[in-house]
């Protein structure tokens, strides 16, 4: 698996230096509002995305990042912001938009991009699916159309039959999973996941009214981007960047954040910003740096 082991920047802001040796799996930085934090992650973003111009606006000397197989072009980033602000101009959306008139905020749009790799998310299970399907199916139409079988005939149709169910169900468990996990978030609201005729995400309620993406809570968005984001990366490995997404989210759901991340992709690597560390107390104590213990002041040179 491929993750980061270390962050090395130097004269953050002109004076700080920050080393952090990181954990494969879970990652939680706490500190007060102002203390680098957020920008500490824009930086590993943007070192990823090799966005030079990002890096000198954020008035730092140098960043260097240790991978564990030395290899930055095999590291697989998912950056996920869940900040709700509200759109002041319109006509900065494009033209294609199919939900124009129902974009009014940032998360909207965001969402918008995410049903959109949620379907081709599909149309690749799908495409899974169907050459398993047919490579299986004619395996089976060989033994079954032989004139006289034998127990060693059944006996191998029957295992054919199972493995066919059980790689079928591999390719659909994460997407299981991840229904699942937004029914039993939501179910407190009285709201199911549905979809409409293109495989595009909708909701239904106990009256079977169908509500857009775009009608859910601020916190029901959030949680719906954060999952979606996982879920989309096929759970290969991958680094998930999340700068305080306990904001608007309920209490239950903020505790079991990282344990539903790890359930959707069991080979993510989480790093997490946050300056409320006690949600994230539940098994994951030790996992909890503090950007004070991380950061030292630069010597000056002059």
């Amino acid at each position: 698996m491929n993750y980061i082991k270390k962050v090395k920047i130097d004269k953050l802001f002109d004076e700080l230096d920050i080393n952090w040796n990181l954990d494969p799996k879970v990652n939680i930085l706490i500190g007060k509002n102002g203390s680098g934090k957020s920008t500490l992650l824009s930086l590993i973003k943007n070192f990823f995305r090799s966005e030079a111009q990002s890096l000198a606006h954020l008035d730092v000397n140098s960043i260097d990042i240790e991978i564990e197989n030395d290899d930055v072009e095999q590291i697989n980033l998912c950056y996920i912001n869940t900040f709700e602000m509200y759109l002041e101009n319109l006509q900065q959306l494009s033209e294609n938009s199919q939900a124009k008139n129902d974009l009014k905020t940032e998360l909207d749009v965001i969402l918008e991009h995410l049903i959109n790799d949620w379907k081709n998310y599909l149309l690749k299970r799908k495409n899974l699916a169907e050459t398993v399907t047919i490579a299986f199916d004619q395996k089976i139409r060989e033994i079954s159309s032989k004139e006289t079988g034998n127990e060693h005939d059944f006996q191998e149709l029957k295992k054919l039959l199972n493995e066919k169910t059980k790689q079928i169900n591999d390719i659909y468990y994460y997407r299981d999973n991840f229904i699942e996990q937004i029914n039993h978030l939501f179910s407190d609201s009285n709201k199911r996941i549905d979809f409409d005729e293109n495989n595009a995400i909708i909701f239904k309620n106990n009256n079977n009214k169908s509500l857009s993406v775009y009608e859910l809570s601020s916190g029901e968005k959030q949680i719906l981007i954060i999952l979606l984001n996982v879920l989309i990366q096929e759970n290969k490995p991958t680094v998930i960047l999340m700068d305080e997404p306990e904001v608007s989210l309920h209490l239950a759901w903020q505790l079991d954040l990282i344990d539903m991340i790890q359930n959707l992709n069991q080979n993510c690597q989480i790093i997490i910003v946050t300056h409320s560390a006690g949600v994230f107390n539940k098994g994951w104590k030790d996992k909890i740096t503090k950007i004070e213990n991380i950061t030292s002041q630069s010597e000056s040179h002059d």
